[in-house]
């Protein structure tokens, strides 16, 4: 795709094969549904009108579906990225190198302006330190959902006697692989919500199609990725393309992504950190019912059906690229 499509003189440069471009639609996918069906699961007072609309048993059952999708997804990467190094075709791109650490320190200078701002590369460090997150995230989330799912390892009688009889052990075990599931899955969510407000506000206002495309202008290239841009073209366009969001719309929207970020955080900490432990009845806990009281439960109502309706909103986005390069409309 790295042909001219009247982009500039420069044409376009493919960034994303054909497999990625997919992968990552389904990956992505996998993501929003489980979202999709995790979070009524968790604040069911808040969102149980999803409940009403699928039903109580699909939901569950779709959750479980999409969580096994990501799953396979995992392995694919996986045993993608093992294939290419043992075979020597490929090394892996998102491992941090010590340039990265000088990149990220660079840049810190440049924030503070003592330094001028670092030449990134296809992947720079930002997109690394996400890569990483996103992988030890999801990781725990797998593991912790597989716990889940298989929560009768926890009263099953060999688990038991491994633990000596002690039976409340076992149920806060499981309360804890709960929690951490919960905790994980939530923080992620402001993970994803700051990865789109990367991509699409950032990087490309309003809409970034270069994850379905898979390539990007020369002249965008430039403008954020010029040491990758350099080497695909030898030599830097002259002007660069930025289509940046006007002031007030990126203050409102900065503002907007940190005050869902509270809400949230909050959120997690009612929900799970500081949720009672029925089996340990002395440990002090704040009630969950801090999520449904007065105001703050007005506030929370509507920080958690705007998440819902992020993850409506990405969904569709992800159906919509994808129908446009099944229908060829990015091969020009």
């Amino acid at each position: 795709m790295a042909t001219d499509t009247g982009s500039g003189a420069f044409g376009r440069i493919t960034r994303f094969s054909d497999v990625q471009v997919y992968v990552h639609a389904t990956a992505a996918l996998s993501i929003f549904f489980l979202y999709l069906t995790g979070l009524p699961l968790t604040f069911s007072e808040h969102l149980g009108w999803l409940f009403a609309i699928f039903g109580y048993g699909n939901v569950v059952l779709l959750h479980i579906i999409a969580g096994v999708a990501l799953i396979l997804v995992g392995v694919y990467y996986v045993s993608y990225l093992l294939l290419g190094v043992l075979s020597g075709r490929a090394g892996i791109p998102a491992l941090p190198t010590l340039e990265d650490a000088r990149e990220a320190v660079q840049y810190g200078k440049y924030l503070g302006g003592r330094a001028k701002k670092p030449e990134a590369d296809k992947y720079g460090w930002l997109q690394k330190a996400e890569v990483g997150v996103i992988v030890t995230e999801l990781t725990l989330i797998s593991l912790t959902g597989l716990l889940l799912w298989y929560r009768g390892l926890f009263v099953s009688p060999e688990f038991r006697a491994i633990l000596g009889g002690h039976e409340p052990l076992a149920d806060f075990l499981l309360l804890i692989a709960r929690d951490i599931h919960l905790i994980f899955a939530l923080t992620f969510l402001m993970g994803i919500a700051f990865h789109l407000y990367i991509a699409n506000v950032k990087e490309k206002y309003p809409f970034n199609e270069t994850m379905f495309s898979g390539d990007v202008s020369a002249e965008r290239a430039a403008h954020h990725w010029p040491a990758w841009a350099r080497k695909k073209l030898g030599e830097l366009p002259g002007h660069v393309e930025t289509a940046a969001p006007a002031k007030k719309t990126l203050a409102g929207v900065t503002f907007a992504l940190l005050l869902f970020f509270a809400v949230v955080v909050t959120a997690t900490l009612f929900a799970a950190v500081f949720s009672p432990l029925p089996t340990r009845d002395y440990l002090v806990a704040v009630s969950g019912d801090v999520l449904t009281q007065g105001v703050t439960g007005v506030v929370y109502f509507l920080g958690l059906n705007a998440a819902v309706l992020m993850v409506i909103g990405g969904s569709a986005a992800i159906i919509y690229g994808i129908s446009k390069r099944l229908r060829g409309e990015y091969d020009v």
